[in-house]
């Protein structure tokens, strides 16, 4: 497994838009995708953090997401996306340890 995580901060006067867009267009578009195997969604607790928002998306290879960045679809909404954040970064991550109480 792998995680593909995304970090953004949604641009000024674009709170609204971008509030449509993933209850809309942007609705659950990972889920949509075979390989993906989990989609979890943050906020920043504190204020004037940045970035305000991460995503992390489970995919059961990194093949599952090569093909989903080469969808039509997806490329679209992407795009998007893109005009509606900014100071966006990310990172491909396999997990090496996981320990509980």
């Amino acid at each position: 497994m792998v995680t593909f995580e995304y970090r953004f901060d949604v641009l000024p006067g674009k709170l609204k838009e971008y509030e449509r867009y993933v209850k809309g267009p942007g609705k659950d578009i990972w889920l949509k995708f075979k390989g993906v195997k989990a989609v979890r969604v943050y906020k920043s607790m504190l204020g004037g953090s940045s970035p305000q928002r991460l995503v992390q998306v489970d995919l059961e290879t990194l093949a599952a997401l090569e093909k989903i960045f080469m969808d039509p679809t997806f490329r679209k909404l992407k795009h998007v996306f893109h005009s509606l954040v900014t100071h966006v970064s990310d990172s491909l991550l396999t997990q090496v340890s996981d320990q509980r109480k």
